[in-house]
């Protein structure tokens, strides 16, 4: 198994994923979609970075054309080709990986917008810089559409690769919108005014957005804020239907109080594998959701003839040469586990029928409701720990760089949890949960930086132990308190849990029902 993403890896082996505290994806599932092809469309290949901030960068092929935005984006299906090439648009502006580290990190993004007709190509300064904690890098370009009346607009906004702003994804702040995402919907909005002026774009626009994870968040605010009217006062005509926001895996950064599923915001989707635990983020149960439609990948439970649709997607996602950054698709061979109180023995729970999407529903509102209680409460006692957590491994503090050290902490810590002399103090702190000496805190505490130890991961100063360790302490040992069998179910998928959220996942998916790519390995 290569290595896997060091912030999904860690949090949720040790920490349960947090920050993804609850709620199900507010809108209906759409799982139909239109397959109205366009001869227009023509094959372009694209360099991009694959989902991680330390590896090369990847080609693929996207199938493009302007008359995607003859489109109406509020029509009742989502058209599969546009939402490809959305995802493409997405996946370009994650960052480069080759060329200058930071300086460059725009490359791919400049490279896809250019290849597709675009000119005046300008980025943010925060994507050609190392990331801080509450950074976003975001790029635009447009074109004068030939026989056209209107100037269309391109917006990727960065949604992997990007490190320290792994931070921000923490920052709830105590009301109002995500505190950091709704930050960076102001920078996005600023800059696309900035553009639109210093370009000289008058009348008509059509303005085609998109994001993935965290750019996608950031991307949901920003086309909901425009559907408002943030960009009424530049000079054009921008309407409803000239609106074209497709992001991917977006956590919610919304407020339901706005009404964010209104018709005025039905030119806005958000793709989202049911599977995925990054969309939960943040907790419906604390007012949050996202603007426009959900549009749901298949999944085992509820799509008809879901084996063939898998197979055809299986046959794409190993066709792309990056596919060695997830190994493989696993969110269907997930395992339930329980802790038997009795005799402390973890096992198998043959006898469960929970699947994946169940499970994750089911721990981050347990953890929303009974473990933080509110979203004040996340501010005041889990927010700051987990932003410092969070610059503590994405500043590499955490990890040598060997490409053995996250397997190998993964793999000490699902041996570690199963050894009889864990099993039998965990069974004791079932007992005391919170006795000093031998309650869930020093267990978790101890199985934690024994499994650190013996993948020799010993280069934390002790201010930097100390903060993670008690962060990542305070959450497990009290999932152990709530609900025990969930806690090693957690630990014991830890890999299951992450593997949905990779890119070449959604983009397999995609290329699987886009008639462009005819079902055949047309990528790299």
């Amino acid at each position: 198994m290569k290595r896997l993403n060091k912030v999904w890896a860690v949090l949720l082996a040790m920490a349960m994923m947090f920050c993804l505290l609850a709620g199900s994806a507010q809108a209906a599932t759409a799982s139909a979609y239109s397959t109205k092809t366009f001869k227009t469309a023509k094959r372009y290949t694209f360099m991009h970075n694959p989902g991680k901030g330390d590896e090369k960068d990847y080609k693929s092929v996207v199938y493009y054309t302007d008359d995607y935005f003859t489109l109406d984006p509020t029509a009742a299906k989502p058209n599969i080709s546009l939402a490809t090439a959305s995802f493409c648009l997405s996946l370009a502006a994650m960052g480069s990986n080759d060329g200058a580290r930071w300086q460059e990190n725009d490359a791919c993004l400049k490279a896809f917008l250019k290849k597709l007709g675009f000119r005046n190509f300008r980025s943010n300064d925060e994507f050609k810089a190392k990331p801080t904690a509450d950074s976003l890098g975001f790029g635009v370009a447009s074109k004068k559409v030939a026989g056209k009346d209107y100037t269309l607009i391109a917006l990727g906004l960065r949604g992997a690769g990007y490190e320290a702003e792994w931070a921000g994804n923490f920052t709830l702040g105590r009301y109002g919108q995500h505190s950091d995402f709704a930050k960076n919907k102001e920078k996005v909005l600023a800059f696309l005014k900035q553009y639109i002026a210093d370009n000289h774009i008058k009348g008509h626009v059509k303005l085609w957005l998109s994001g993935y994870s965290r750019g996608g968040a950031v991307g949901n605010l920003v086309a909901g804020a425009i559907d408002d009217g943030a960009l009424k006062d530049t000079g054009i005509t921008l309407g409803q239907k000239d609106l074209f926001a497709i992001n991917f895996e977006p956590p919610q950064g919304a407020l339901l109080s706005d009404s964010p599923q209104a018709a005025k915001y039905d030119n806005i989707w958000s793709f989202v594998n049911p599977n995925d635990l990054v969309p939960l983020v943040v907790m419906k149960e604390y007012g949050f959701g996202r603007y426009g439609r959900t549009w749901n990948y298949p999944t085992k439970q509820t799509t008809s003839n879901y084996s063939s649709k898998r197979k055809a997607m299986e046959k794409l996602f190993y066709a792309q040469s990056s596919h060695e950054v997830v190994d493989e698709y696993t969110a269907d061979s997930f395992q339930m586990y329980k802790f038997d109180l009795s005799d402390g023995v973890i096992a198998k729970d043959k006898a469960s029928t929970m699947t994946l999407p169940e499970f994750e529903q089911a721990v981050v509102t347990l953890l929303a409701e009974d473990l933080v209680g509110s979203r004040e409460n996340f501010v005041n006692e889990y927010q700051n720990g987990f932003r410092t957590l969070m610059y503590i491994i994405q500043a590499k503090k955490l990890f040598t760089g060997s490409e053995t050290d996250l397997d190998g902490f993964i793999k000490n810590l699902q041996n570690n949890l199963q050894k009889e002399s864990m099993e039998s103090r965990l069974q004791r702190a079932a007992k005391k949960p919170f006795d000093p000496t031998y309650g869930f805190n020093t267990v978790v505490s101890d199985l934690v930086t024994d499994s650190m130890n013996d993948t020799g991961i010993n280069n934390l100063n002790p201010v930097d132990l100390s903060v993670f360790l008690t962060t990542v302490v305070k959450l497990v040992a009290g999932l152990f308190v709530m609900n025990p069998d969930y806690a090693v179910t957690t630990i014991l998928n830890v890999t299951k849990l992450i593997n949905v959220h990779f890119p070449q996942v959604s983009f397999a998916w995609l290329m699987s029902m886009d008639p462009n790519y005819k079902g055949t390995a047309d990528c790299y």
